[in-house]
């Protein structure tokens, strides 16, 4: 099956249409010129592959790039968070700190009178 020209190719239907010349091509009852048609229109083909194959890099390339920047922005906020949160922590350190020495000074307290 061989698409036609008024819509684009997939991938999967050039490499289909390739492997059916391919095909046809060494059947022994070809023609010089069929032969040469067959390769001419393989040649094309191919061309075709690699653009469209080209294409869909590029596509990728750009959406890996995009996602690329998708987390970038995530991890930036994450570490804005994680730094919000080690402030907490500390002040939390600090006032444990501070209930401690208080409870300290009313041990000794009580222990001496």
């Amino acid at each position: 099956m061989i698409p036609t020209a008024d819509r684009e190719w997939t991938l999967k239907e050039i490499r289909r249409a390739l492997a059916d010349l391919d095909k046809e091509r060494f059947v022994k009852k070809s023609s010089y010129e069929d032969v040469a048609y067959l390769e001419n229109a393989i040649h094309e083909l191919r061309n075709a592959e690699r653009s469209l194959m080209s294409e869909k890099e590029e596509e990728l390339i750009s959406q890996l790039r995009n996602a690329a920047t998708l987390l970038s922005e995530h991890s930036r906020a994450i570490r804005a968070n994680v730094a919000k949160m080690n402030r907490v922590a500390k002040v939390v350190d600090n006032i444990e700190g501070v209930v401690k020495r208080v409870v300290d000074v009313i041990q000794e307290f009580n222990r001496w009178h």
